[in-house]
C-alpha cells in the first residue's frame, strides 16, 4: 500500500510575500488606519498594494522616496504582493538606482514611502 505524503501548500505564484522594513512607529499605527479606511486585517496587504499602485501612477513618484532617507527602520512586516507589481517595483527601483543612486531605492523604501503617502493622505483609488 503506497501512501501518498502530504504535500507542503503553496503560495501561488502570482503573489508573492514581500518583507517590508518599517519603523516601529509605522507598523504600530497601520492596523488603526487600515480599520479606519473601511478594511479588516485580513486585507492589510490589498491597501498596502492599492497603496503602491496610487503612488506609482503619478509622473514624479520618485519624490517620495526623498523621505525615506531619513527613515530608520527597527521593524519588519510582510505584505502579499501580486507577482507582476513586484516586478514592476525592482524595476522602477533599478531604473532609479541608475539615475540618482543617492536615493537608494529598493523594495522598502519603495513600498514604505507608499504607505507613507497613503497614511497622509495622497491616495488615488485605482482599478
Amino acid at each position: 500500500m503506497d501512501k501518498k505524503r502530504p504535500q507542503a501548500m503553496s503560495t501561488s505564484p502570482l503573489i508573492r510575500k514581500v518583507t517590508v522594513k518599517l519603523p516601529s512607529a509605522l507598523k504600530t499605527s497601520l492596523p488603526s488606519r487600515i480599520l479606519a479606511d473601511g478594511y479588516n486585517m485580513r486585507q492589510q496587504s490589498k491597501w498596502v498594494v492599492e497603496a503602491i499602485n496610487s503612488l506609482m501612477i503619478n509622473n514624479g513618484w520618485e519624490g517620495a522616496l526623498i523621505s525615506e532617507l531619513v527613515i530608520k527602520p527597527d521593524t519588519q512586516d510582510v505584505f502579499s504582493i501580486p507577482n507582476d507589481l513586484v516586478l514592476k517595483i525592482n524595476h522602477e527601483a533599478h531604473r532609479i538606482s541608475l539615475k540618482n543612486p543617492s536615493l537608494n531605492a529598493n523594495q522598502s523604501t519603495i513600498i514604505r514611502a507608499a504607505i507613507n503617502r497613503r497614511m497622509l493622505g495622497f491616495f488615488e483609488l485605482t482599478s
